[in-house]
């Protein structure tokens, strides 16, 4: 279950992250889409590591 979980926030957070990158000239989505994005992407590297 957390491999799926891992797969989705990774997938979801760099899907978030490009698109609010694409998005830039709208300052205040830019900035909703980019911070949840990159924690996504955080959350997804954490879960990955060994333990």
């Amino acid at each position: 279950m957390g491999f799926y979980i891992m797969l989705l926030s990774f997938i979801l957070g760099i899907y978030l992250t490009i698109f609010s990158i694409s998005r830039r000239k709208r300052k205040r989505s830019y900035m909703l889409l980019l911070v949840p994005g990159i924690l996504l992407v955080i959350f997804a590297a954490y879960l990955a590591r060994p333990h």
